[in-house]
C-alpha cells in the first residue's frame, strides 16, 4: 500500500495535484495498526463517530447521516487518510467495503474554482458519485470514472482551508511517540471563517448571486461494473488503465 504513494496518478491541471490518500477499512484500529507496523507510519489523528458530509447526495438521492471513525496521517507532504464506515448505510463507503477492495478508494484534491474542476470532471467521463456542502459556502463532491478512479474535489476556500491545516498542525506538533491521539472534528471548526461565511452568504442569497453547481448525471444512479471481459470481478480499481482524462496525458 505504501507504493499507492510513488503512483499516484497526474491529474489535469484543473484538479492540481491530489494532497490525499483514502482507504475504505473494515476496522480502523486494526488498519492504523498495520500502518504503523509494516510501513512506519505514524503517529495518527483519529476521530470517531463523525458525520462528515452535509447537505450530501448519493448517486442523485438525498444520502442518509453517515457516521464513520477517520484516521489521519503523512507519507512525505501526503495526507494518509483512513476511514471506517459505522454500520451499514448506503454509501460510497459502503460499496466499497461490498466489493472488498482494499486499493485506493480516492485522491482528494482542494481546488479555488470548484464549479470549473467540478464540471469539467463530468464532462470528460466522470459521474457524480457524491455531493455535499452548499453553493455560496463550500463544496465538495467524489466524482468517479469507469476504471474506478475516484475523485474527491473539495472548495478550496476559509470555510475548508482551516480543517487540513489543522489537522497538519496538530499532527506536527502531537507526541511522536504515541500512536493515536484522539480529536474531534469540532476542535478545528473555524468559528470565526464560519460566521463571516454565513453572513457573506446570506447577502449573496438575499441578491440571487448563488448559483447551483450540482448536476444529476444519468449514469450516477448505477455504480460501474467493475467486472473484465470474461465476468470475473476485478479485486481493486486499476489506476494504470484510467483514461487520459484522469491520467493527465
Amino acid at each position: 500500500m505504501i507504493k499507492d504513494f510513488d503512483t499516484i496518478p497526474k491529474l489535469p491541471s484543473i484538479f492540481g495535484p491530489a494532497n490525499q490518500v483514502a482507504y475504505v477499512v473494515e476496522d480502523i484500529d486494526a488498519a492504523v495498526q498495520h500502518w504503523h507496523d509494516e510501513y512506519g507510519v505514524g503517529p495518527f489523528l483519529v476521530c470517531r463517530n463523525e458525520a462528515p458530509l452535509a447537505n450530501a447526495y448519493y448517486r442523485g438521492a438525498r444520502m442518509q447521516e453517515t457516521r464513520i471513525n477517520i484516521a489521519f496521517a503523512y507519507v512525505g507532504d501526503i495526507q494518509l487518510e483512513l476511514i471506517e464506515l459505522i454500520g451499514d448505510t448506503p454509501s460510497h463507503y459502503k460499496e466499497a467495503l461490498d466489493r472488498k477492495q482494499t486499493s485506493v478508494h480516492h485522491y482528494c484534491v482542494c481546488v479555488e474554482d470548484f464549479p470549473a474542476a467540478y464540471n469539467y470532471a463530468l464532462d470528460n467521463g466522470f459521474i457524480a458519485l457524491v455531493d455535499a456542502g452548499m453553493d455560496g459556502l463550500a463544496r465538495m463532491s467524489y466524482v468517479e470514472n469507469n476504471p474506478g478512479l475516484i475523485l474527491e474535489i473539495v472548495e478550496w476556500n476559509a470555510m475548508t482551508r482551516p480543517y487540513f491545516d489543522g489537522i497538519k498542525g496538530l499532527h506536527k506538533s502531537c507526541d511522536k511517540q504515541q500512536l493515536v491521539h484522539e480529536f474531534k472534528l469540532a476542535d478545528i471548526t473555524p468559528k470565526v471563517a464560519v460566521i463571516v461565511a454565513l453572513a457573506k452568504y446570506a447577502m449573496k442569497k438575499l441578491f440571487g448571486r448563488v448559483q447551483q453547481t450540482r448536476r444529476s448525471t444519468p449514469d450516477a444512479i448505477h455504480p460501474f461494473k467493475r467486472v473484465t471481459a470474461s465476468g470475473v470481478r476485478r479485486p481493486s480499481p486499476s489506476l494504470s488503465a484510467c483514461p487520459p482524462v484522469a491520467c493527465g496525458s
